[in-house]
């Protein structure tokens, strides 16, 4: 075992290129190293693991903390949205703990025809004309409005909460004006919290409340280590991040089957495959290219190689998704892949609690779309899309398409 010396990068493997040029992205880096020592232009330098193995023992090795506080100057590129997403045990573990009796799949699976209700909605707005953006029609506002009735946030405020979403999220702002808009959220949070407080039923279990903020009161004052900067901490992570990943996942894996129509036809001729078909678009179209950085708190050996104490890991989650010594074909989209053990919602003590509701929700919309939209395709061509990178996160700004108009007396719900 030994360290390597240090390597210039020799090709951008963001999110973005990920997303628009994938072929050229993973030939080359199966070409390199599956652990190795990169330069940025700007002198920030890391160590990147692209494959599939050495990926999945750095996620579960606690000598990589993820604990943005110990990456000094790099924090600004690490995903700092969540106080648990972003700790080591044992503050993570107890956060975990704590959100797990509220965040259960029995909650989520309740959502579920709420979420197909929701879908409907929308769907008929756009049904007669024929023609829709999906990131602004449905991508956008289907995850808000349930993570609004997971959370509980009075159906009054569920519009302004929708905007305040999309101003929070929107890459035209500047870093002092999207802070500021964070400050507004939480200081929205924290009146709901303060409302919900006073009218909450401390008899019931966490998992028989009525939502989700509710079931984390009770969990807080059952275990007093949950503080209130930590529990409105978590409710912004499920909005923003829990939202962002959503809306990705639904406009990027729509995109890449419309870009595979063989591959459509067979979900839209066999619904059951919707569940391997939303896990293979999470394998192959990758909108979180990699993991929130790590820093090796200790000397550690990954695939065989030494990354000393002090230093920052880039876990390639993307392209470890494309690795051909852990997926058959692996640059081939195969909706009926099975087994499908991807990593694109993490792996080991971080692996993504919100993964059952994104599962949901993108298999509620991609569903219906398919289902209701005939003739459906992309209104304008491949190159002319647009993305947008926020984080470690990647996705399209917006998504046209077309398909044969349905009147409304005939479109259903």
């Amino acid at each position: 075992m030994q360290t390597q010396p240090e390597l210039e990068p020799l090709l951008d493997f963001s999110p973005y290129r990920l997303l628009t040029e994938p072929d050229a992205v993973h030939l080359r880096m199966r070409a390199e190293p599956p652990v190795r020592l990169v330069r940025e232009e700007s002198g920030f330098t890391y160590w990147l693991i692209s494959r599939y193995a050495e990926a999945r023992q750095a996620l579960r090795d606690p000598g990589l903390s993820n604990d943005p506080r110990r990456l000094g100057h790099a924090v600004d590129t690490a995903n700092a949205y969540s106080p648990m997403a972003n700790n080591d045990p044992p503050h993570h573990t107890r956060l975990r703990g704590l959100v797990s009796h509220g965040f259960t799949r029995r909650r989520i699976n309740a959502l579920a025809p709420r979420a197909e209700s929701v879908t409907g909605e929308l769907l008929d707005a756009i049904a007669p004309t024929g023609r829709a953006d999906i990131i602004a029609d449905l991508a956008f506002p289907l995850p808000v409005l349930i993570i609004c009735e997971l959370l509980g946030v009075p159906t009054r405020d569920r519009e302004t909460f929708r905007t305040w979403a999309a101003r929070t999220l929107s890459t035209a702002a500047g870093p002092r004006t999207r802070e500021e808009r964070s400050r507004r959220l939480r200081a929205y949070f924290t009146r709901l919290v303060a409302a919900k407080r006073a009218a909450v039923r401390p008899d019931l279990a966490p998992d028989e409340q009525p939502d989700l903020l509710s079931a984390l009161i009770v969990a807080q004052e059952r275990d007093s280590s949950l503080d209130d900067d930590e529990l409105i901490g978590l409710a912004v992570l499920l909005l923003v991040a829990g939202h962002e990943t959503t809306t990705n996942l639904i406009g990027n894996g729509l995109l890449t089957l419309l870009l595979h129509p063989d591959q459509l036809v067979m979900v839209r001729e066999d619904p059951t495959l919707l569940a391997s078909a939303v896990e293979e678009l999470l394998r192959y179209e990758g909108s979180a290219g990699q993991s929130s950085l790590r820093v090796a708190v200790d000397d550690v050996v990954i695939g065989g190689t030494v990354i000393p104490r002090g230093s920052v890991v880039n876990i390639g989650l993307s392209l470890a998704n494309r690795d051909p010594e852990a997926f058959r074909d692996s640059d081939t989209l195969d909706v009926r892949r099975d087994p499908n053990p991807h990593l694109a919602f993490g792996h080991g003590i971080h692996y993504c609690l919100g993964a059952p509701l994104a599962r949901m929700l993108a298999a509620t919309a991609l569903g219906a779309l398919l289902g209701r939209c005939d003739g459906l395709q992309l209104a304008i061509p491949p190159d002319e899309l647009r993305w947008r990178q926020i984080s470690i996160l990647c996705g399209l700004t917006a998504l046209p398409v077309s398909f044969d108009p349905v009147r409304p007396e005939t479109s259903g719900t």
